[in-house]
């Protein structure tokens, strides 16, 4: 079975014109990574699709390892819960602290950047699926 590929483009499927199309393991990536930058209540009818990331992003209050794992179960519930092509998934959510201004002398602009990865089987298949990514969140004011 062929997905449609993101962005699609409706004003063109209204026309007749042949969306871009992509395999299982693309779709999926897309759908996860859907969640990931969704905030809570945004997907109408599904207020729990989408991840703590953005309930969180400014938050400084919130100890490294505390975001990690409120991120990471948030995550995995929306997933489990709303991708059901995989089964016996893993989230794995790692926060740290980079300069992203290095070639500045006078001053360092240190951010956060969150790396996702999520594994688990394809339901169809039974094929392993591995799926990462990396994401700047919120300047870092500590």
């Amino acid at each position: 079975m062929k997905y449609l590929k993101l962005p699609i483009d409706f004003s063109g499927m209204l026309h007749g014109k042949t969306q871009k199309r992509c395999s299982v393991e693309e779709s999926i990536a897309q759908y996860i990574m859907m969640q990931i930058t969704s905030r809570y209540g945004e997907v109408a009818g599904r207020n729990d699709f989408g991840s703590d990331i953005w309930e969180l992003e400014f938050n400084q209050l919130v100890k490294i390892y505390e975001w990690e794992e409120k991120v990471r179960l948030s995550l995995l519930e929306s997933i489990t819960k709303y991708e059901t092509r995989l089964t016996d998934i893993n989230v794995v959510v790692s926060l740290s602290e980079i300069d992203t201004d290095v070639d500045s002398k006078k001053h360092s602009e240190v951010r956060r950047k969150a790396v996702i990865s999520v594994s688990g089987n394809i339901v169809q298949t039974g094929v392993a699926f591995n799926f990462n990514t990396s994401l700047y969140v919120s300047p870092l004011s500590q």
